[in-house]
């Protein structure tokens, strides 16, 4: 590995694995494709593609790159990922791009530049490129995203676990294997003190939001200025925290208009001084 490579944090991808990722996910490639590998090292998925199948690498190392041209009989262009001339045409992005997400960001931003609607990227990545919804949801706006596991041995001493993500480019993009990433999103945005009632209240903490919500409004009010009170000054465009709070005030509000709520004077209750989700039995009552 030359000092360049390992400044990259980039591991070169055994030739097993490189055949193996192919013909697992993307067995439709044949003649008249063209493939690109960014970040190529000495050109392990380049050396895989089937027989007709046009790849193009790119490598900022000249001696890695010279190495991958060699190996795979294929293009490789020695530059850096964020300034070299993509071709015309492809069909298809794989690699094993080096562990840096910044260097991840810049090619998908480019990958999005060339590939047709429906088409792919797939790239072997540590799964902490996945450990923050903002960074998954970021990525969510183009592409639709599957990720499965790999063995971090793959890799001879690598400590950190390993991730094929495929990305495919998508009107309606989604997410694949994903739990509760747009809703932990969604939540970490909302107003401070209902993100606390979510976050550590006992019991049902939905219901427990929309009562104190409807308390702070008067005992009354209309679903939007429900969701106004507990959105506050960041609104999310997640519809899943806006059905549960329609749901609860549908359930437990009497309604007293079109699309307009009041508590009962059954729910109604007092919070005391300083303990805001620690009810009382007398206190405020609408209705």
């Amino acid at each position: 590995m030359s000092d360049r490579t390992r400044e990259l944090n980039q591991y070169l991808t055994p030739a097993w694995l490189a055949e193996a990722i192919i013909a697992r996910y993307f067995p439709a490639l044949g003649p008249g494709d063209v493939v690109l590998e960014p970040g190529c090292g000495d050109g392990s998925f380049l050396s895989a593609l089937p027989e007709g199948v046009r790849g193009v690498g790119i490598e900022i190392d000249p001696v890695m790159a010279a190495r991958a041209a060699a190996n795979s009989g294929h293009q490789v262009i020695c530059g850096d990922i964020r300034t070299a001339s993509f071709p015309g045409a492809v069909t298809a992005v794989i690699g094993n791009p080096p562990f840096n997400l910044d260097v991840v960001d810049v090619i998908l931003e480019r990958s999005l530049e060339v590939l047709p609607m429906a088409g792919q990227a797939g790239f072997v990545l540590p799964a902490y490129a996945f450990q923050t919804p903002s960074r998954v949801l970021r990525y969510n706006r183009d592409w639709t995203i599957q990720a499965d596991h790999l063995p971090r041995t793959v890799f001879r001493g690598l400590q950190t676990p390993l991730v094929f993500a495929m990305f495919t480019r998508d009107r309606q993009p989604r997410l694949i294997g994903f739990s509760f990433y747009l809703e932990t999103a969604a939540v970490k945005a909302l107003r401070a003190e209902y993100r606390e009632i979510l976050e550590q209240a006992r019991g049902s903490v939905w219901r427990t939001a929309v009562v104190e919500a409807m308390i702070n409004l008067g005992g009354e009010a209309s679903l939007e200025m429900l969701y106004s009170e507990i959105a506050g000054s960041r609104p999310t465009s997640t519809a899943f925290w806006r059905e549960k709070v329609r749901q609860v005030i549908q359930g437990i509000g009497e309604r007293i208009g079109v699309g307009r709520y009041a508590l009962p004077k059954s729910l109604c209750v007092a919070y005391r001084h300083g303990e805001p989700h620690q009810p009382v039995q007398a206190g405020l009552c609408f209705g």
